[in-house]
């Protein structure tokens, strides 16, 4: 794509080493960005205080150590002061984008502060919806959610549904829909994890209540003779004793791993390799980078009908569709599936992952301004 001028491009948010699906998604699309127009990229010293997050370290250990090349980390999420000198240093590097990530009402006096300085400089401030619409939402979320992003000039979200959630948030908003792209950044499995039944399932990531963990949990409960292994890989956020009581309950303690810890990029990559299906049985989403993930490997995922998850799933070529909070549906799919029917899938998905890239996401940011 030629652009007919070159736009200087701020992007402000989480990059490595923080851990978590947004700062691996702005640390990606940073890397676009700088591939083809001057780009500043800033993060932050801190980002969450210790107190505050659930799991064991919002950093990656494996990252711990790294700085991204060309990325200032001056920004401190509990620290006015520097949210100030942020807006000072996007100022000086004359910026006609700024880029800002937002999922979360956490960040609304951070972010708030922001947008609303820049914006007073005559700056185009872009937010970049990753989640409109929280998944515990209430009233005074969505206020805190409007007060913010009405402060954007324009927006990218990867999914209709929150394409949908932004027009009710701010009605007329300039809002560019493009899928998310690939993760492509973890290493090749090693082949390190030996299979242990017919049929090798797969939930990764945080557990909290909107995922419906416990959905596929009672599903498997309905087809406990059949040889299949769930994977559970991730920490959870609350409700871990609860789960592992009904899993004794339904007798099905043989069937599951429980791996409720951060999981490497290696380890991430030898969960994905040994899975036939990823399961992601949420009750509520807008999307999820898991789906992006399961591609990059390969491997078609089970998905509910909610937010835009079927937005980039094709029913029976790359995974499929269930309706949510319903164990019957997921259960009646399991009883039949078989790993030639998974691996049947990986055309189709080979032919995804070559659309869907953080060049053309970039691209398409660059290209609405």
């Amino acid at each position: 794509m030629e652009l007919p001028e070159k736009k200087r491009v701020a992007v402000i948010g989480p990059l490595l080493p923080y851990r978590g699906g947004i700062a691996q998604h702005t640390t990606l699309l940073s890397r676009a960005l700088g591939d083809i127009t001057e780009t500043l990229t800033i993060s932050f010293s801190r980002q969450y205080p210790s107190w505050l997050f659930p799991g064991e370290s919002d950093t990656d250990p494996k990252y711990k150590d790294h700085r991204e090349p060309g990325c200032e980390y001056l920004l401190d999420s509990m620290n006015p002061l520097s949210w100030s000198r942020v807006v000072e240093r996007v100022d000086a590097f004359a910026a006609d984008i700024v880029v800002i990530p937002w999922w979360t009402v956490f960040w609304t006096p951070c972010f708030g502060y922001i947008s609303r300085a820049l914006r007073e400089r005559n700056l185009e401030v872009v937010f970049f919806c990753h989640n409109v619409i929280e998944h515990e939402s209430s009233g005074w979320k969505s206020y805190l959610t409007r007060l913010v992003l009405k402060k954007g000039t324009r927006f990218v979200a990867h999914t209709r549904a929150d394409q949908k959630n932004l027009h009710s948030l701010v009605p007329g908003a300039a809002i560019t829909v493009h899928p998310h792209p690939i993760y492509d950044q973890f290493p090749e499995p090693l082949g390190s994890l030996p299979r242990r039944k017919s049929l090798e399932l797969l939930f990764y990531g945080f557990v909290r209540p909107y995922k419906g963990l416990d959905t596929l949990i009672e599903a498997l409960g309905k087809i406990a003779q059949r040889d299949v292994m769930l994977t559970i890989a991730g920490e959870f956020w609350e409700g871990k004793q609860a789960l592992v009581d009904r899993i004794e309950q339904l007798g099905i303690s043989d069937l599951i791993e429980m791996r409720a810890y951060y999981h490497s990029e290696q380890d991430t990559a030898e969960l994905f390799s040994r899975a036939d299906m990823v399961v992601l049985p949420y009750r509520s989403a807008t999307g999820s980078g898991v789906i992006m993930l399961a591609y990059n490997y390969n491997r078609p995922v089970l998905v509910t009908s909610v937010g835009g998850l079927a937005d980039v799933v094709e029913q029976g070529r790359t995974g499929f569709v269930v309706p949510p909070e319903d164990p019957e549906a997921i259960a009646g799919l399991l009883r039949t599936l078989r790993p030639e029917d998974c691996e049947a899938m990986q055309p189709c998905i080979e032919e995804t992952k070559r659309r869907w890239t953080w060049s053309g996401l970039a691209e398409a940011l660059l290209d609405a301004g």
